[in-house]
């Protein structure tokens, strides 16, 4: 199903015009990144994403952990491979403090066909950081100065990170940049906030700028862009900044990379992509996922990001998570889609306070 995109181009206003500024921040070419999410944004997900909304350049995919240092399962690759079921540019991840295993991973994924891979540095749930994993190797600099001296033997593809301004306070971020400086690291991803936070508070975009001063890697800004005002806001901080990564924003509101580009639905056309998105995934999770119950709470996983689309967004996921059967579900997406369209500032409540 194709439909039309609608460009705001020709648009008179003032030079003094505030309006002016925004217009040109957001019809910017920015590069927009699909931030990983485990339990969501699986093979089957990026895929109908990719296919019913568009709008991002590349995703990543969630982490892949345990994969050993000897050879790899290939049914821990499953989401990843083969690269050519992929229907947009997608980043593998993996989560691990151990050189050989993530060297290992490298070599793998090339064999696979890709050419790059992301390390997860900034995982911030507790039972994954109080191993040192994820955003807990932040506090140990030294530990992580061995583990990129070892990646960096003997890595065959490009390796990126994902991390956040530190674990216990944002200042661990720059010592960390400062070892990272010392290896050829394609680029950097920083969440701007600190671990402890997990997602509640708020980001640190003047902490992320104290960050452009010290490394020498290219940075890409991540945390909280829910809308056009919350990315004009971070925009105005940051007027250099070309890429973008995009998480819980997008999860809620698929048209948002495209609005970030200067391309909008008009409303009958966005319930039509959302109708095609719900059948698309349930058509093909039905495929694998036999467990009527299993298949729903994955297809609730979704929703229970995406009903903030709507108005009363709360009151529609409780209808959709209450359903017991198939028949049920269907219901309630169908009359999820003939309510209003949220706002921004009901989105941004809606994330806030469900999540």
């Amino acid at each position: 199903m194709k439909f039309k995109i609608k460009h705001i181009t020709n648009v008179i206003v003032s030079k003094k015009s505030s309006t002016l500024q925004q217009i040109l921040m957001m019809y910017n070419n920015h590069k927009l990144l699909f931030a990983p999410f485990h339990g969501i944004t699986d093979k089957t997900y990026r895929n109908a994403f990719a296919k019913c909304f568009g709008g991002f350049d590349e995703i990543y995919a969630p982490f892949i952990s345990g994969s050993g240092t000897k050879i790899i399962n290939p049914s821990k690759l499953t989401d990843i491979t083969p690269i050519l079921n992929n229907l947009i540019k997608t980043i593998p991840q993996i989560l691990s403090i151990n050189a050989d295993e993530i060297k290992l991973f490298g070599k793998t994924i090339k064999d696979n066909g890709y050419d790059s891979f992301n390390w997860n540095l900034g995982c911030p749930f507790k039972q994954i950081a109080n191993k040192k994993r994820g955003c807990g190797i932040l506090p140990y600099p030294d530990e992580l100065h061995k583990l990129l001296d070892g990646i960096f033997s003997d890595l065959p593809v490009k390796m990126s990170i994902k991390t956040r301004l530190g674990y216990h306070n944002s200042d661990e971020i720059f010592k960390i940049l400062e070892i990272a400086n010392q290896y050829p690291i394609e680029h950097i991803i920083i969440h701007a906030r600190i671990g402890k936070q997990f997602y509640g508070g708020d980001t640190n975009p003047e902490k992320y700028i104290e960050c452009m001063s010290v490394s020498r890697h290219k940075l890409i800004y991540n945390g909280d862009i829910f809308n056009i005002s919350s990315f004009n806001r971070v925009k105005s901080l940051l007027p250099k900044q070309e890429i973008w990564m995009i998480g819980r924003g997008a999860l809620m509101n698929p048209f948002l990379p495209h609005s970030l580009k200067g391309k909008f639905f008009d409303n009958d056309e966005k319930v039509n992509m959302l109708e095609e998105f719900n059948n698309e995934l349930l058509n093909n999770y039905s495929k694998y996922i036999k467990n009527e119950t299993r298949l729903l709470s994955r297809m609730k996983s979704v929703w229970g990001y995406l009903s903030g689309v709507f108005e009363n967004g709360r009151e529609i996921f409780n209808k959709v998570k209450i359903s017991k059967n198939t028949n049920e579900y269907t219901a309630a997406i169908s009359n999820a889609l003939e309510n209003q369209f949220s706002d921004e500032n009901q989105q941004s409540i809606y994330l806030k306070e469900a999540f």
